[in-house]
Formats: C-alpha cells, sequence, structure tokens
C-alpha cells in the first residue's frame, strides 16, 4: 500500500512540477516576446513552417471527419425518417467538437512533436548554449516565435477545416442519402449561431498555444544523449494528447453550461 501511494505521490509531484515549469516559460516567452523587436520576420517564417506545411494533412483530416460524421448522422436519421435533418445534426458537432478536437490531436501534436524534435536536437549538440553565450535570449529567439505561430496557425487551419468538413459531408448527404448539396448547406449555416463559430475558434487558438508550449519546452527539456530526443517527442505526443482532450473538457463545460 505504502508502495503505491508513493507511486502516486511521485506521478501528482512530477506533473505539478512539469505544469509549473511549463507555465514558467509560457510567461518568460510572452514577456519577452512583447519586447522589441517582435521578431515579427521569425513569427511569420514559423507560420509558413508549421502551418502552410501542415496543410496536406489538415486537408486529409477536414475532408474525411466531415465524410465520417455525416455518414453516421445520416444512417441514424434514416431511421427515424428524418434525413434532410443531417445537415443541422452535423453542424453543431463539426463545428464546436470535431473539428477543432481533431485538429489539435492530429496537425497540433505533428506541429508539437517537430518543435520538440527541432529544439532537442539543438539542446544535445548546445547550440542552445551557443545562442545564449553569444548574449541573445534563447527564449525569445527560439521559444517566442513558435509559440506565436502555433497559435495563430492552428485556429487558421480549423476555419480551413470547417470548410472542407462541410464540403465533405454535403458530397455524402448528395451521393449517399440523396439529400441535395445546397438543402444540406442551407440547413447546416441555420444551425449555426456566431457563438458556436466563437467556441470552435478559441478551442483552436487555446490547443494552438497549447501544442505551442509544449512542444518547446519537452524540447528545453530534452536531456543528452542518444536516446534523448526520441524520448522527448515520445512525451510530447502523449502530453499533447491528454492536455487537449482535458482542456477541450473544460472548454466544453464553459460554453456549454447545463442548467
Amino acid at each position: 500500500m505504502r508502495a503505491i501511494l508513493e507511486y502516486i505521490g511521485k506521478a501528482v509531484t512530477d506533473g505539478l512540477g512539469w505544469a509549473g515549469g511549463m507555465a514558467v516559460m509560457f510567461v518568460q516567452a510572452v514577456l519577452s516576446g512583447l519586447r522589441r523587436p517582435l521578431g515579427i520576420y521569425d513569427i511569420f517564417y514559423q507560420i509558413v513552417a508549421l502551418g502552410i506545411r501542415s496543410m496536406p494533412l489538415a486537408t486529409l483530416m477536414g475532408i474525411f471527419v466531415g465524410m465520417a460524421l455525416t455518414w453516421q448522422f445520416g444512417e441514424a436519421l434514416m431511421g427515424f425518417g428524418a434525413k434532410n435533418a443531417v445537415g443541422s445534426a452535423a453542424a453543431l458537432a463539426l463545428v464546436r467538437e470535431l473539428v477543432p478536437t481533431i485538429m489539435a490531436l492530429t496537425v497540433g501534436a505533428k506541429i508539437a512533436t517537430g518543435m520538440t524534435a527541432e529544439l532537442g536536437s539543438m539542446k544535445v549538440s548546445e547550440q542552445i548554449d551557443a545562442i545564449a553565450s553569444l548574449g541573445a535570449d534563447p527564449v525569445k529567439k527560439l521559444i517566442w516565435p513558435r509559440l506565436a505561430a502555433a497559435t495563430i496557425a492552428l485556429p487558421l487551419l480549423c476555419v480551413y477545416g470547417n470548410v472542407l468538413a462541410l464540403g465533405g459531408g454535403a458530397l455524402i448527404a448528395d451521393t449517399v442519402f440523396d439529400v441535395p448539396a445546397g438543402y444540406f448547406y442551407e440547413t447546416y449555416v441555420d444551425e449555426l449561431y456566431p457563438m458556436d463559430y466563437i467556441s470552435g475558434l478559441v478551442k483552436a487558438t487555446t490547443f494552438g498555444m497549447l501544442t505551442g508550449i509544449i512542444g518547446c519546452f519537452q524540447g528545453f527539456q530534452t536531456k543528452f544523449g542518444t536516446e534523448a530526443v526520441g524520448i522527448s517527442t515520445t512525451n510530447t505526443v502523449v502530453a499533447t494528447s491528454v492536455t487537449i482532450i482535458i482542456m477541450d473538457f473544460v472548454l466544453t463545460m464553459i460554453f456549454l453550461p447545463v442548467g
């Protein structure tokens, strides 16, 4: 029993230390990033590297998420003779929940692991120490552009994914369930209110910020050794996925209060 309690206590302590270290790094990055120069070129370079290069994956996920969910709702509604309502049923689930979360779990995880691998390699090869020895701030130079770029890129990819999910859903509705694509579009859009779009964008922005800071933090925490980068990258995938799922639940409670 004592061993179990010690294990639980160590896990809780390590988790709190990890979250605290990441929070400190986030505050340092924001404070250093807001000082001049703002590093606009570095931020846009990272947006291209993290966002534009993730568009093929975002395209694939957006189309097939819309198609799969529409198929599921269409098949269920056919049993009630209400297949024409498939657009209304799919709209809220896609915009509020599935597109932001799936994009974060796939594209966001890709972005975070890329940051960890890059910064971890720099840590192992002592490039980060070299930057500091030259008088530059590693947080300002390395973390701030990646954090800002991830926070900007993921919401934009989410908007892009929403459009593709709508198109994929309309294709399935028209070809499989004989619901005209135009009617699917009208019922889809009519079901949504501004707060639905806002909640999805807030989730995507929060997820982008989390993936950015987790990827950078894990990269800076990489230990020295041949296997260190691989271990840090694996930990980043787990940490990003768990954190996104938990934060998604928290934001859902905030935007959809019961009663």
